[in-house]
């Protein structure tokens, strides 16, 4: 199993909330800093993150009232950037440069394709779920609350099944990969 590094700053720093100094920020860029060499692993990882982060809210708002079937539109949005992030790690580990990754801009479909097109192949993949969820997030529709053009949202499970494909695809961490440096 290949084990997934990030290229980590040289130091650990501390940052102060309350302290607005120019040192400071000058930290944070550095600690944030992410270049063409370390964008896909950087990509990656926040995919993880951002499904660990989708599930989590799960386990708690999921049970709200109202949201029994479908996912909370909060739960939607980690998993449709989990499912971008994904997507373009995959375009920039194939050499796509990232000009134009950055041109596909949030249209999931379009960034599909162009992996597919590159011999992406997931078994099963759910293209009806994934055209609701770029319609969603393309559209800003999503982080407005307002209904996809298809007329539906997606429910939770396949969902999430779509999450792990993309996930498994470009290669993204398993949280134990991420726990256990």
């Amino acid at each position: 199993m290949k084990r997934f590094e990030l290229v980590a700053p040289a130091k650990t720093i501390a940052l102060d909330p309350f302290d607005a100094g120019r040192a400071n920020k000058r930290e944070a860029k550095e600690m944030f800093s992410v270049d063409a060499a370390n964008r896909p692993n950087y990509y990656k990882y926040l995919a993880r993150l951002n499904f660990e982060a989708a599930k989590s809210a799960d386990d708690y708002i999921g049970h709200w009232p109202g949201y029994e079937i479908a996912a909370p539109p909060p739960v939607m949005t980690l998993c449709a950037h989990s499912i971008e992030l994904s997507l373009k790690a995959f375009l920039l580990d194939q050499g796509i440069d990232e000009d134009t990754v950055r041109k596909l801009s949030h249209d999931l479909m379009a960034c599909w394709e162009m992996c597919e097109a590159l011999g992406a192949d997931i078994k099963d993949l759910d293209k009806g779920v994934l055209a609701i969820v770029s319609d969603l997030l393309a559209s800003g529709r999503l982080r407005y609350g307002e209904k996809s053009k298809l007329g539906k949202v997606p429910v939770f499970g396949p969902l999430t099944t779509l999450c792990d494909q993309c996930l498994d695809l470009c290669g993204a961490p398993k949280t134990t990969d991420i726990m256990n440096r």
